[in-house]
């Protein structure tokens, strides 16, 4: 029988440090390549024929969400809108659960990773663990140095070194078992935190490229390599 899944994309939150860009609509619909960036992010899932609900879990702006749906996706029944206001990703995910019919994935919606979802998902399916996220290594933008706290004095430079701990990029899959233990958490964090500590998510690490955005300065950036 072929493995059918949803998917979650958190589009709520109000983009605060992406001002004056989300005055008016929420951060998954700035343009990128004259697209809100949320139209990449569905093309992608819509072409692995794996997802039956398309969840938008919205808040901030919601409206425009809707709009942007019935212009661009307008006879496409899979996708669903929630507008849960200004919340925890957390009950933005307990509001979309009524939609949630198999395991499913929750991705950011200002993240875009160029995964082999149908190769992503099959390692999923085939995992011990009823959790799975993607990270990467991040290389920072800036050399850095280390010195001696006591005199100040420098030790040692390096040039765009890559941190130790990989980045989150979002992209969880969960069994549908794990809806109920959502429901007894009020922060996203927190419910990461406690199925990490019990070793119940897998973390796949990728070196695809991958594109994200928190400030003006990476919004244009993503604008020119996307």
């Amino acid at each position: 029988m072929d493995y059918k899944l949803d998917i979650i994309f958190l589009c709520g939150g109000k983009g605060t440090r992406l001002r004056p860009y989300t005055n008016k609509i929420p951060k998954p619909l700035l343009l990128v390549n004259n697209k809100p960036f949320l139209y990449h992010l569905i093309k992608k899932v819509l072409k692995v024929n794996k997802f039956e609900n398309i969840i938008l879990a919205g808040g901030y702006k919601v409206q425009k969400i809707r709009e942007f749906i019935k212009k661009d996706f307008k006879n496409n029944n899979k996708i669903k809108i929630i507008n849960s206001g200004d919340v925890d990703i957390i009950q933005r995910i307990k509001d979309s659960s009524k939609f949630l019919k198999n395991d499913f994935m929750i991705c950011y919606g200002d993240t875009y990773v160029d995964l082999d979802l149908k190769d992503y998902i099959e390692r999923f399916n085939k995992s011990i663990n009823p959790a799975m996220m993607t990270g990467s290594f991040y290389k920072i933008k800036y050399g850095t140095v280390e010195f001696n706290k006591k005199n100040n004095l420098v030790k040692k430079f390096k040039e765009k070194p890559i941190i130790k701990s990989p980045i989150n990029l979002g992209y969880f899959l969960f069994q549908k078992t794990l809806v109920k233990q959502i429901f007894q958490f009020n922060s996203w964090v927190k419910f990461l935190e406690t199925i990490s500590k019990k070793k119940k998510i897998e973390l796949f690490i990728t070196n695809k490229k991958y594109f994200s955005f928190d400030s003006p300065v990476e919004y244009k950036d993503i604008k020119k390599k996307f």
